[in-house]
């Protein structure tokens, strides 16, 4: 007699699956055991069987990881020999090009980026605010380049093989486990696919939670630029956009020809730029670090970010984004607003430039200046000692919120000087910081001295590629004092 007979078969676990229990379950281990070294203790007996249970859970797991693998390679095999016939997905070689043809069965890319950006939240890999800003890279994307990007760079899996051939640029692959085999090879195919058109590169893609785009953060240079400016991301050369001065509406009696109110259409174009930095460190650092990608991320992306905070103040546009002081000077009047006396900053000027600022753009509208800049606005006061400004305490100036911004300029009448742009008041969404996914990490395996013996130093070199423009100039207004010494 046959029992069980109407039992729903177990369900098969997804290579994907398997490896986000796996990485789960370690970091589990990891934690506990990491917990009971802080308080200088042995595990207790719940901790104990638990690791015990993860021991168990962690064999079984590998067991079925390999067979995965296996099955993985047979079914790729198949397809590589054209054995299936006319008419089926896997006639096509190309027909599972990005996909893994186990580890995605049932489940989207954006799934699969999510689960990991959760995991790595958990495990404090990314913050929040990072995740978040991935999320929005996907937003309304699945299947595009963004999504597959996420999903193969936030792989646990090629972030660790990463780890491993950062540590021994020589050696490193061959202690690449199976999967991370997999998930390098897709990595490499993956950023050969978003350099085409842009020149052979060699290096490898940085894991998701090295690149600068989801996590420049800087305390170095006061530099709100990329936080209030409109970001946008792409994988291309160049982002392409419309800008247009508006549409002018009317009111007309019955029966009258409308007048063409046709805008007239711009679109910009704004390349993205190669940003690097180069860092040496020795033997002896890559041995006794226990985090060096965590110290490597934080310099090279400071490094960065530091560059973009002139760049977007003042760069020229020229191998590099162009800076919106740059572009405003450029323009001219009335973009730019002069003092009412000359060389001298009064409360008056303060008042005058927003005024200056078209009423369209006033209710998005925001301060810059430096913090000299700051300082003199705050000490106004009215002939009877009060101060003018005194909500500039609390970050608001005029009722619109005020943004330190220590790349722009502060303005010494002893000093000969005709751009002085001290203040710039407007609407942050007319300038576009355009930010090209694909960060590129090379590793120098050896550097030599002058005499070209070796220094016992290896090198890390990153590189991206950012773009920045002002898009409309009417979104802005900048205070320009002049000094003639």
């Amino acid at each position: 007699m046959r029992r069980n007979r109407n039992r729903a078969p177990q369900r098969t676990l997804s290579l994907e699956e398997i490896r986000h229990e796996l990485t789960e379950l370690g970091d589990e281990a990891r934690d506990l055991i990491e917990d009971a070294k802080t308080e200088h203790r042995d595990l207790d007996d719940d901790e104990d069987e638990r690791i015990g249970e993860i021991s168990d859970r962690l064999a079984e797991l590998r067991g079925l990881e390999t067979k995965a693998v296996e099955k993985q390679a047979r079914l790729r095999s198949l397809v590589d020999g054209g054995s299936f016939e006319a008419g089926h997905p896997g006639a096509d070689p190309n027909a599972y090009e990005g996909r893994h043809l186990l580890s995605t069965r049932g489940t989207s890319d954006r799934d699969i980026v999510l689960r990991n950006l959760e995991a790595d939240v958990k495990h404090k890999v990314i913050t929040e605010a990072e995740a978040g800003t991935v999320e929005s890279l996907m937003r309304g994307d699945e299947g595009s380049t963004a999504t597959r990007y996420a999903k193969i760079a936030g792989d646990p899996l090629y972030r660790s093989a990463f780890t491993k051939l950062y540590r021994d640029p020589v050696n490193g692959h061959r202690e690449f486990t199976g999967p991370e085999v997999e998930a390098f090879r897709a990595a490499q195919a993956l950023s050969r696919a978003m350099n085409e058109g842009t020149g052979s590169q060699g290096g490898y893609l940085v894991p998701l939670s090295l690149d600068p785009h989801i996590i420049l953060t800087s305390g170095g240079s006061v530099n709100p630029i990329r936080a209030i400016a409109k970001n946008v991301t792409i994988t291309g050369q160049a982002w392409r956009g419309v800008s247009s001065a508006g549409v002018t509406a009317e009111w007309t009696p019955e029966a009258q020809e409308m007048a063409d109110a046709s805008p007239t259409i711009a679109n910009p174009v704004i390349p993205v730029h190669k940003a690097d930095a180069f860092i040496p460190f020795s033997w002896e650092v890559e041995q006794d670090s226990s985090a060096l990608l965590d110290e490597l991320r934080t310099l090279l992306v400071d490094g960065i970010e530091q560059l973009t905070a002139t760049a977007f103040a003042t760069g020229t546009g020229t191998n590099q984004p162009r800076g919106v002081i740059t572009a405003l000077v450029a323009a001219g009047a009335p973009y730019i607003v002069t003092p009412g006396v000359a060389e001298t900053l009064a409360a008056s000027d303060v008042y005058a430039l927003q005024g200056a600022l078209p009423s369209r753009f006033q209710p998005n509208a925001q301060w810059t200046g430096n913090l000299s800049t700051i300082g003199r606005v705050r000490q106004f006061e009215t002939a009877n000692g009060a101060t003018v400004f005194p909500e500039l305490a609390n970050g608001v100036l005029l009722g619109r919120k005020f943004n330190e911004m220590s790349t722009l300029d502060g303005f010494d009448p002893a000093v000969t000087d005709t751009t002085n742009v001290v203040l710039i008041y407007g609407d942050w969404s007319n300038y576009v910081v355009v930010n090209r996914i694909g960060t590129t990490l090379e590793i120098i395996p050896q550097l030599f001295g002058a005499n070209r013996r070796p220094t016992g130093q290896r090198g890390a070199v990153m590189y991206t590629r950012i773009g920045g423009d002002v898009v409309n100039n009417n979104g802005f207004r900048a205070l320009n004092i002049a000094t003639t010494a």
